[in-house]
């Protein structure tokens, strides 16, 4: 079914390159290609919603192509590419059946595949199960995505819906995350005073696996230059190894979230807030190896883990812009460029006020807190004493 779905890919968007070589008196949008392409041998072989959804997603592609032209966003996009593997294909609800309760799901599939399986391989099943415990919990399945195998492993993506529960009632007690490079997550809690550190295995994973796949791949080129060789290409092994680092980095963000999330939840949190940094990276060159790390950071991924997590407990989160809250004094008047003393960071990680040392991430923390406070006209007294020796929180890889 990846196969037909690439197929179809290739087809739609050829007739959407060559509409007036073709002789189509309109430009075919996604309306007229569901219908003309219907009766299609690669249409057919794939369940309807699928085969839609598969248009649909090539429409989105050329809108975010036009719109990339016009805004000027990219300079000189080029138009979504042929597809030359197979690519993902997304079942709909209504090709999905899933007990309550149950492991197993039941997926449709299309008369004419059914027809294929059974003269070429002698298959007559008329559905695909897919059975794993994970499905157990899941009473609402909206859609199911399922990516090409690799090395005999098939990836799923699962949407489906759950009851969400009501937000809580703000009752004062706050948390503050202050991001960085080196400490991922820098917590500040009001209502003890407490600050600690999350995520500074994030580095390490990063690093570990950069230089693996260099060394991959000056193997890899070597080999092809010496073979004569112009434009080396990459290889399987340096693809696993892509592959390995994304599910990674993924799995320890996930774990990271979820411990913050439990914190909360354990501690009567009712409000997160988080340092805004986006555009941060937009225009900066801080030298080589920062840039790696820098403009490597998952922030986005960050936001959204958290946000639903935080979501099933009822904790809202709130971004902050946090300009001048890592210069300013936790004991400065206001968080503006009068008060900002990029001096008092002596070195990275301390930050020192009238002879005291502090941790500057927790300092960080600390005044997005004050920034927020004071933007929504609340007060409330906050203990710095947490600030000097923040705790360092290890979560399992």
């Amino acid at each position: 079914m990846c196969y037909a779905a690439s197929k179809l890919w290739n087809v739609c968007n050829y007739e959407r390159r060559r509409y007036k070589e073709l002789g189509l008196e309109k430009y075919p949008d996604w309306y007229y290609q569901k219908k003309a392409h219907k009766g299609d041998l690669w249409y057919r072989q794939l369940p309807s919603q699928t085969a839609q959804e598969t248009c649909k997603q090539l429409d989105k592609a050329w809108k975010s192509f036009y719109a990339l032209k016009k805004t000027g966003g990219i300079k000189d996009p080029n138009p979504p590419r042929f597809k030359q593997d197979n690519i993902p294909i997304t079942y709909m609800q209504m090709g999905i059946r899933h007990e309550k309760g149950s492991d197993q799901l039941r997926l449709s599939l299309s008369k004419d595949l059914k027809s294929y399986m059974e003269e070429t391989y002698g298959i007559h099943e008329k559905f695909l199960y897919l059975e794993n415990k994970i499905f157990r919990n899941m009473d609402h399945i909206k859609q199911l995505r399922i990516y090409p195998p690799e090395d005999g492993k098939c990836d799923l993506i699962v949407i489906y819906e759950i009851k969400e529960p009501e937000p809580l009632s703000l009752n004062g007690h706050y948390l503050s995350i202050d991001l960085g490079i080196h400490n991922l997550m820098t917590c500040y809690d009001s209502g003890n005073g407490r600050s600690f550190i999350l995520g500074r295995k994030y580095l390490s994973l990063e690093r570990y696996f950069h230089k693996e796949i260099s060394r991959v791949q000056s193997i890899w080129y070597a080999q092809q230059v010496e073979n004569g060789i112009k434009y080396p290409r990459s290889s399987k092994h340096i693809k696993r190894i892509y592959r390995k680092k994304q599910n990674a980095v993924k799995d320890y963000l996930h774990k990271v979230t979820r411990w913050l999330a439990e914190y909360c939840k354990k501690e009567r949190i009712s409000c997160v807030i988080i340092g805004d940094i986006r555009n941060i990276r937009k225009g900066k060159d801080i030298g080589h190896k920062t840039n790696q790390k820098f403009h490597g950071l998952p922030y986005n991924k960050l936001y959204i883990m958290l946000e639903y997590k935080l979501k099933l407990y009822g904790i809202s989160l709130t971004k902050q812009e946090e300009s001048y809250t890592s210069q300013c004094s936790p004991f400065s008047p206001e968080l503006s460029k009068r008060y900002a003393e990029a001096s008092n960071r002596k070195e990275r990680g301390m930050y020192i006020t009238d002879g005291v040392r502090y941790n500057a991430d927790a300092v960080g923390a600390f005044n997005i807190l004050r920034k927020y406070l004071s933007g929504s006209g609340k007060q409330k007294e906050l203990s710095v004493t947490g600030l000097k020796n923040p705790e360092i929180i290890k979560v399992a890889v």
